[in-house]
């Protein structure tokens, strides 16, 4: 059983995420929190798996909330439901360390399909942002990837497991892991979250510059 908490400031919100979460037979909304204090001392002294939170929420927003709660234990999950799509919203929350973010626009099966992602230790993106990072593809962020490498990290960017870019890319999953490795090894990154990071920070930083 996948244990959530959602943090929402709308009470109708809050109950309708709900409803869509607890339709799968393996999610359950165990805690819900109306701004950022009450999510950051329910994690804390309860640890549901994914917490799902917004950023716009009065006393201490989502941004600030997931600081706290990632400095108290980084192991816990947090997803963000936002309507801000500004790639610094993205860049900040990656900053914290958080593993998704999710546009309020999305519909019920992307929303369940980041929460699993999530809960396999996977990292998720909204897709019209991950669009923007997919442009790189010849410039200087490459560093010395190899073209294969390049393409497989903007897909563990969008959060896809190594089964899934082994089946997506005609590889055996041995052969992908390999990749993952290197990557990781050539970027000097710890993580798939970190990875994710490496990449948008690059994007900004070429973005800037063109």
């Amino acid at each position: 059983m996948i244990n959530i908490m959602i943090a929402d400031d709308h009470v109708l919100l809050r109950q309708g995420l709900k409803q869509i979460i607890e339709l799968e037979e393996d999610m359950k909304v165990v805690y819900q929190a109306s701004d950022g204090e009450e999510a950051y001392n329910l994690a804390k002294n309860n640890s549901p798996d994914i917490i799902l939170m917004d950023i716009n929420m009065p006393n201490v927003n989502g941004i600030k909330a997931a600081k706290m709660i990632k400095s108290n234990d980084p192991k816990n999950k947090i997803m963000f439901l936002t309507i801000y799509n500004d790639k610094e919203y993205l860049m900040e929350a990656l900053k914290i360390g958080v593993e998704g973010y999710i546009l309020k626009d999305a519909d019920s099966d992307e929303l369940i399909k980041a929460i699993r992602i999530i809960s396999n230790g996977g990292v998720y993106i909204h897709p019209s942002l991950i669009r923007e990072i997919e442009s790189l593809e010849k410039n200087e962020c490459k560093k010395d990837l190899t073209d294969r490498e390049f393409e497989i990290l903007n897909l563990i960017a969008e959060g896809y497991s190594n089964k899934e870019i082994a089946d997506r890319l005609f590889l055996s999953e041995k052969t992908v892991k390999n990749h993952v490795y290197n990557i990781f090894r050539k970027l000097d990154v710890k993580d798939r979250t970190q990875a994710a990071i490496y990449l948008l920070k690059n994007n900004n930083m070429y973005n800037m510059h063109t």
